[in-house]
């Protein structure tokens, strides 16, 4: 799979032919080199897809951003921040969520937060096709296919059906990503107590 491949699929739900590479002068390439970098963006934003999420320490900045303790680097390749948390609260994250800022510092992309030694879970900017989740790739190739509609067919409707199909893979993503993670079911101690000694 690459971004060729993906253009002939976005194309294909239209009803148009194949382009030979992205980076051809045809038409239909053009359209879709346009808007594919884009795309690819705001589909990873859309939801924390397993194949694209990343763990790293933060280093901390000398500087101080007004109403928090500390001030992080952003990640280089982050499109998106999940989680900041501690070592000792990484498997806590999701249920003890810590509050954090997206800022910009003296020209640099910062993370406010109160969180010592801060780690960071976020969604990183994955330009390989061949690492994209089946999910991810129906919902790119649907967006893609929403953005350039217009240009080709000249229908609102289809493009916006395409749209709504972009949004309803990330619905099938989160059924999946449901399916793939083993939780435990936590009850609060008064009430696991009780079920134990009943």
């Amino acid at each position: 799979m690459n971004s060729t491949e993906i253009c002939n699929m976005a194309l294909s739900y239209l009803g148009n032919g194949r382009i030979n590479s992205i980076d051809d002068a045809a038409e239909d390439a053009r359209k879709c080199k346009i808007h594919y970098d884009h795309d690819r963006r705001r589909m990873l934003m859309a939801y924390p897809w397993g194949f694209a999420k990343r763990m790293e320490k933060l280093a901390l900045f000398t500087d101080k951003v007004p109403g928090w303790d500390f001030a992080c680097s952003y990640p280089t390749e982050c499109v998106n921040v999940t989680y900041v948390y501690d070592e000792d609260g990484a498997r806590r994250k999701e249920e003890a969520r810590e509050d954090f800022e997206i800022v910009t510092l003296d020209g640099r992309k910062t993370i406010a937060t109160d969180v010592r030694d801060a780690w960071v879970e976020y969604t990183a900017d994955v330009r390989d096709a061949n690492m994209f989740s089946e999910e991810f790739t129906e919902g790119l190739t649907h967006l893609l296919a929403s953005s350039i509609a217009m240009g080709i067919t000249g229908n609102a409707n289809i493009a916006m059906q395409h749209m709504q199909l972009a949004q309803q893979s990330i619905v099938s993503a989160g059924y999946y990503n449901a399916i793939e993670k083993e939780r435990r079911m936590r009850y609060p101690n008064k009430y696991a107590n009780e079920r134990l000694t009943s």
